[in-house]
């Protein structure tokens, strides 16, 4: 099935509120538009929802790119946070919700207590919609469409392109002592040990001790404790503590290999790259021009000078994540791995725009990381995805 064949399709759905689930990269917003010329009047209010305010601008090029500059001239913005206090001050012909699966229980909350219909038609544009929330989605609108296409589905069709990957396996350090653990950081008077005496001061609480180790038993040590969260999931508490220290180890994790991805953006040269990183920290390390939100003038800035071509490699974290748009980005390099569904997806499709995509993942064997990777291939050509051991073996 085509790009067109799906619009068609989509174009002649008679409901009042459609979700199109459709993968990153593959034209929801012209579609939303298409829609929206088909259904509102001559100078429509229409609001568009979104997760962040710098997605403004990416909703203006498209509107003009479309032809649609005067067709929705008085289009107004809103971000989810701010929503539920936009939601009474008009109605609207039309609402759409970019990157729905932000649309929080707090905004669904103010949309189910509104007193009366609110928007005559009501757009929901995601690439990921979860299981429940897509649940809560056809409670809150009673005659919601759905019209879903598969990454798989739409890169089977050749209506995205087909990336190919390369696998770096690494392993941790187990050799030399470079690592610190402190427990019972708050004492005053330290002691420093081995990791092979470190049950020897298990009940000592009025020390701070300091366990020197080497990179892969700083790696056991808070591995175990996450098991033992994990083991107490049944208490919210350690639920939570579970998840923090989860994102702490994929985290730190990430910050091993920041030398060894500059030793691959060396190798890249002028190949158009986007790097994505753990955290503000590991952008500014890993390359001068950041996308991040320490500094979003300047973020804004780069990202359209990668767009122009005037810089052909940028590291970001979370904020081109999703709904971001990269012009000619061909190698994505996953510095930080991630568990989630959602974000493995949105992270692809800020690739899927070149015609000849290649991701490439170093990570370490053994660890979490690795498990991530075997969940990642389930959804990847086998026939495109390489392991390799050394960089030269790149061939791009």
């Amino acid at each position: 099935m085509t790009r067109e064949e799906v619009r068609e399709e989509i174009l002649e759905v008679s409901n009042s509120n459609i979700l199109c689930e459709l993968p990153t990269s593959f034209g929801k917003s012209k579609i939303a538009l298409d829609l929206l010329n088909k259904r509102v009047p001559e100078n429509p209010r229409v609001l568009i929802v979104i997760p962040r305010l710098v997605l403004i601008n990416n909703w203006k090029k498209e509107i003009e790119q479309w032809g649609y500059t005067e067709r929705f001239k008085g289009v107004e913005f809103v971000t989810y946070v701010s929503f539920p206090k936009k939601l009474y001050t008009a109605w609207w012909d039309a609402i759409i919700f970019d990157e729905c699966h932000h649309l929080s229980e707090r905004c669904r909350d103010a949309w189910s207590d509104a007193s009366s219909q609110i928007a005559k038609n009501v757009i929901l544009l995601s690439a990921t919609v979860g299981r429940d929330l897509k649940r809560e989605l056809k409670a809150l609108f009673p005659d919601l469409y759905t019209y879903k296409v598969s990454a798989r589905k739409a890169i089977e069709d050749e209506v995205l392109p087909d990336p190919r990957v390369y696998l770096i396996p690494l392993s941790l350090d187990r050799t030399y002592v470079t690592h610190r653990i402190v427990k019972n950081p708050s004492q005053k008077i330290e002691i420093t040990i081995p990791y092979v005496d470190r049950w020897k001061y298990k009940g000592i609480k009025n020390r701070r001790i300091v366990i020197t180790c080497t990179q892969g038993q700083y790696y056991d040590d808070l591995s175990s404790i996450i098991e033992w969260y994990r083991k107490k999931m049944f208490n919210e508490t350690f639920k939570n503590l579970f998840l923090r220290k989860s994102g702490e180890r994929l985290k730190w994790l990430s910050e091993q290999k920041s030398a060894y991805v500059k030793t691959l953006l060396d190798l890249l040269g002028k190949q158009r790259t986007l790097t994505f990183c753990n955290g503000i920290a590991q952008t500014e390390e890993l390359g001068t021009c950041c996308v991040n939100s320490k500094n979003t003038k300047q973020s804004k800035e780069n990202l359209e000078q990668f767009n122009d071509g005037f810089i052909d490699h940028i590291t970001a974290c979370n904020m081109l994540d999703e709904g971001m748009n990269l012009v000619n980005c061909r190698v994505g390099i996953y510095a930080v791995l991630n568990s989630s569904d959602r974000m493995i997806t949105q992270k692809l499709g800020r690739l899927l725009r070149h015609p000849d995509p290649v991701i490439i993942i170093p990570y370490y064997k053994g660890t979490r990381e690795e498990e991530i990777v075997n969940k990642m291939m389930e959804n990847y050509n086998p026939e495109l995805v390489t392991t390799i051991t050394n960089l030269t073996e790149l061939t791009l």
